[in-house]
C-alpha cells in the first residue's frame, strides 16, 4: 500500500514539474548559451566562432502556441559585441528545446 502512495506522489510531482507553458529565462539562457557554443565549434569562420559567447541576456519570451516560445536575447560576445537573436524553443517531454534562431541585430 504505500509503495502504491509513494509511486501516485512521484507521478503527481512529475506532472506539475511539467506544466510550465513557458520556461524561467535562466533556462532559456542556458539553452542559447549550449547552442552557440556547439555552433561556434562547427563554424569556426564565423564571428561566433571567433569571439566566444560571453553572456546571454533574456529580452523578453512570448508563448507562440502550445509547447513553442519565442525568445528575443542579447548575446555579449568576448570581444565586446553585443548581438540581437530571436529564436525558437519548443517543450519536448524531458523538457525545453533549441528549434531555430534568427540574427535580428540589423532589424
Amino acid at each position: 500500500m504505500r509503495k502504491r502512495y509513494i509511486a501516485l506522489l512521484i507521478i503527481m510531482l512529475m506532472v506539475f514539474a511539467a506544466c510550465g507553458r513557458v520556461p524561467k529565462p535562466s533556462t532559456s539562457q542556458k539553452i542559447i548559451h549550449k547552442y552557440f557554443k556547439k555552433y561556434a565549434k562547427k563554424y569556426p569562420a564565423t564571428e561566433y566562432g571567433q569571439s566566444k559567447v560571453a553572456k546571454v541576456e533574456i529580452d523578453s519570451q512570448q508563448e507562440i502556441r502550445k509547447h513553442f516560445v519565442a525568445v528575443k536575447a542579447f548575446i555579449v560576445l568576448e570581444d565586446g559585441n553585443l548581438k540581437k537573436i530571436h529564436v525558437t524553443e519548443e517543450k519536448k517531454s524531458l523538457g525545453w528545446r533549441f528549434v531555430s534562431w534568427e540574427d535580428a541585430t540589423g532589424l
